[in-house]
């Protein structure tokens, strides 16, 4: 990033250096081909053609960067950061807007920004951004409020751009301390650390992005970006909501609607005192990380990374899946798999096939499978002092005639109003879905379906 770069300056003139980090955002999923198909000539026709594209692309198979030969080709032209600038925040690619101008706060028609500095409060290590020591409700000073908006011709939510400065305040400077020793630290998230914050009287939770030693700055920006390009794109009630995000100072945050109940994995250890869950909030918890599954496969993308600490629940203990860092979409937008050389998610969730780094819906079934098994014992997903490790290989010993342990032994004991037979039909579903061989698991939507009769099944017992 350069603090010389204005919206007049040439895009030839851009670094090296910093053409490769555009690169991290826009060669992922081929948004360089968004970039591409704006660019004009002076006389309004399109710079590039359907065949400049094939060349492009096919520079991928000689290890070259199609974003930074693209830049080095435009750039030949008098065009400028501005008119590029323009053309990242017509796709909503704010990111790598916020890259390039990171002193401009970006978002969409009708979104408001952030406009003026905060007041610094000692007092409380959280408060609202738009509240101001003796300032009236009628003073007629603007506070500093985030609309969020909805493009009527995509149906897309557009998000708002803060300043990292702004989340370091109404987080306290992102203080370390939990909640309960009156700090602003929720927990640890997928790529980073989650505080709570205030804005406008509103919780929300901010996501700071660490770099760590097999995640350096350049692979977080693309989880960054992959993240943000997700949630703009798919809104679903079972899907976390993101209010906005920042990009500036190096620093990398998100900030998403508060989880009231926090994680799925916290609430079945009972975490903080907090009452254990029911068999029948356990089914509906179930039912809705279902539902958001079958959603984010409908639509061609795949989590990745399904499991208890990224299942999130609001107020209602509404089930709200989370951290989609990892999430692909398919570039053929069917349900084929695909494959990666970088092996990534969870071990104790990963299906033998993610090993191998194959990408398909049918290892987020595997993973939701492992979820499945959790909600039924309360027990963590690997115990490294316990034999198996791993959750999902204690069935071997419940299904196993020659061991001791049965399912009714295998139930949260802290769970008192379970049917055994609903037990028995969601512990077969989980079995289900953790085969071995995925060809012989179900899709999400099979398992949504079985999961709706046993709440069904539920609802008509009480």
């Amino acid at each position: 990033m350069s603090s010389s770069l204005t919206s007049a300056t040439y895009v030839r003139n851009i670094s090296y250096g910093l053409r490769r980090q555009l690169s991290d955002f826009l060669d992922p999923q081929d948004r360089w081909k968004d970039v591409i198909v704006s660019i004009r000539k002076p006389s309004g026709e399109q710079r590039y053609s359907q065949l400049h594209v094939r060349r492009f692309e096919s520079l991928v198979a000689q290890g070259k960067s199609p974003t930074v030969e693209l830049l080095n080709d435009w750039g030949t032209s008098n065009c400028t950061v501005g008119e590029l600038v323009d053309i990242l925040k017509s796709h909503s690619l704010l990111a790598a807007a916020c890259l390039l101008l990171p002193e401009e706060k970006y978002s969409l028609a009708k979104t408001r920004q952030l406009s003026s500095p905060l007041q610094t409060y000692r007092d409380a290590p959280t408060r609202p951004l738009d509240e101001r020591p003796n300032q009236s409700p009628n003073s007629g000073s603007t506070p500093e409020t985030q609309v969020l908006s909805e493009n009527s011709e995509t149906g897309h939510t557009d998000f708002s751009s803060f300043l990292f400065s702004d989340l370091r305040r109404i987080t306290g400077n992102f203080d370390d301390r939990s909640i309960s020793d009156g700090g602003s630290r929720l927990g640890e998230g997928g790529f980073g650390t989650v505080y709570k914050g205030f804005l406008n009287n509103r919780p929300v939770a901010v996501k700071k992005l660490n770099p760590m030693d097999d995640m350096p700055l350049d692979k977080l920006r693309d989880q960054f970006n992959q993240e943000i390009q997700t949630l703009r794109v798919l809104k679903h009630e079972n899907l976390v909501d993101m209010v906005g995000f920042s990009c500036d100072e190096q620093q990398l945050c998100i900030v998403y609607a508060y989880m009231a109940n926090g994680s799925l994995l916290d609430r079945l250890a009972c975490l903080d005192g907090s009452l254990p869950l029911s068999w029948r909030q356990r089914c509906l918890i179930a039912e809705g990380t279902a539902r958001g599954l079958e959603y984010l496969h409908s639509n061609h993308h795949v989590h990745r990374d399904v499991k208890s600490a990224n299942i999130l629940l609001d107020e209602n203990f509404v089930a709200k899946i989370s951290d989609f860092g990892l999430t692909r979409a398919s570039a053929k937008h069917t349900s084929t798999t695909m494959m990666t050389e970088r092996i990534v998610g969870t071990r104790a969730y990963m299906a033998p096939e993610a090993l191998r780094g194959q990408i398909t819906p049918k290892s987020d079934v595997f993973s939701f499978g492992v979820v499945l098994l959790e909600i039924l014992s309360g027990l963590p997903p690997a115990d490294e002092n316990k034999e198996p490790q791993f959750l999902m290989e204690i069935r071997d010993n419940i299904d196993d005639e020659d061991e001791d342990l049965t399912l009714e032994q295998f139930v949260d004991k802290k769970m008192t109003d379970w049917e055994l037979s609903q037990v028995e039909s969601i512990y077969c579903l989980a079995s289900s879905c953790l085969d071995d061989r995925k060809n012989r698991r179900p899709v999400i939507k099979q398992v949504l379906s079985e999961i709706r009769s046993v709440v069904k099944s539920n609802s008509l017992d009480s």
